[in-house]
């Protein structure tokens, strides 16, 4: 969704209000309202607008976490029904599951989607919220990019959290344990920098 709010100043140049800007055509108000009531309640409109898609954006994006955990944790009691012991999965698919599961609660549950409005006007290329920190060297991030990262990065964490432990079972019933122990480490590789390239990938795109 567009920034609506970033109008106002090209409206104020052309001495129009934002709604005549969008229309493309002047509104003929009466002359004992004050255009800059009129801006406020645009702006007031627009604001609200956005927050309720934000609220029903995180809103959904709970939902799909909670889907992706009892799924995982489904696919985990499958494993040990079949004959793995959680001793021989806690240095793999608890590990990397568990992982996943914290950092996707964090982005779906807490993330703030809108940053301070000075990484819209500095280079800075870290986030912190909280007990979280992301630090990526040569990416700046903003509100143009950080909404896109964040989907990003929840995309790849819930999709990890059901496939990781999917391959898991696959791997371990139709072959045996020795060759999930080889590859699941190519797995891993392959997750975290598919993860990677994705963030400065889209982040760029939107810097």
């Amino acid at each position: 969704m567009p920034n609506v709010v970033l109008l106002i100043p090209i409206a104020d140049i052309l001495d129009v209000t934002v709604t005549e800007l969008l229309s493309g055509e002047k509104i003929d108000t009466q002359k004992n309202i004050d255009k800059k009531e009129i801006e406020e309640l645009e702006v007031g409109s627009l604001d609200m607008a956005v927050r309720d898609s934000i609220h029903q954006h995180r809103k959904n994006w709970i939902l799909a976490y909670l889907l992706c955990f009892f799924i995982s944790i489904t696919e985990i009691i499958m494993l040990v029904v079949s004959g793995s012991s959680l001793a021989e999965m806690k240095g793999d698919i608890l590990l990397v599951t568990g992982g996943m599961l914290l950092f996707g609660a964090w982005f779906c549950f807490f993330a703030k989607d809108i940053l301070p409005t000075y990484y819209d006007a500095n280079k800075i290329n870290y986030v912190s919220q909280g007990i979280f920190r992301i630090h990526l060297v040569g990416l700046s991030f903003n509100n143009g990019n950080w909404i896109c990262i964040c989907t990003t990065l929840k995309i790849w964490t819930l999709a990890t959290v059901v496939l990781y432990p999917l391959a898991g079972i696959i791997i371990i019933n139709c072959f045996n344990i020795a060759l999930w122990d080889i590859l699941n480490k190519i797995f891993l590789i392959m997750i975290l920098g598919g993860m990677v390239v994705s963030i400065y990938t889209i982040g760029k795109k939107y810097e």
